[in-house]
């Protein structure tokens, strides 16, 4: 129902009256699709490169930090404080 919809072209009231759908019905499934659309978004790594920071090793993590977000920040070498903020800064953490 909802591909008829998009592909329609008509608002969702005028959808609903032509297939006699309670428009209540209509919008709840777009926003059913809308939450599990947000819900399936890939996971993504990005590198940041940061000054000071020593040739990788074999040894394990020296720090891990997890935000609340859920973003997960591993360091094999600890790193100062400053250093730390400035790979930090700007991140949704």
């Amino acid at each position: 129902m909802l591909v008829r919809y998009r592909a329609s072209g008509l608002t969702q009231r005028a959808f609903c009256e032509q297939v006699g759908l309670p428009l209540s019905t209509l919008q709840w499934w777009l926003v059913r699709a809308r939450r599990q659309a947000l819900a399936v978004r890939p996971v993504t790594f990005t590198e940041i490169p940061v000054p000071m920071a020593s040739p990788a090793s074999t040894a394990a993590w020296a720090v891990e930090i997890e935000t609340r977000t859920g973003v997960t920040v591993r360091l094999r070498d600890p790193l100062p404080p400053v250093a730390l903020r400035t790979l930090l800064r700007g991140r949704r953490c």
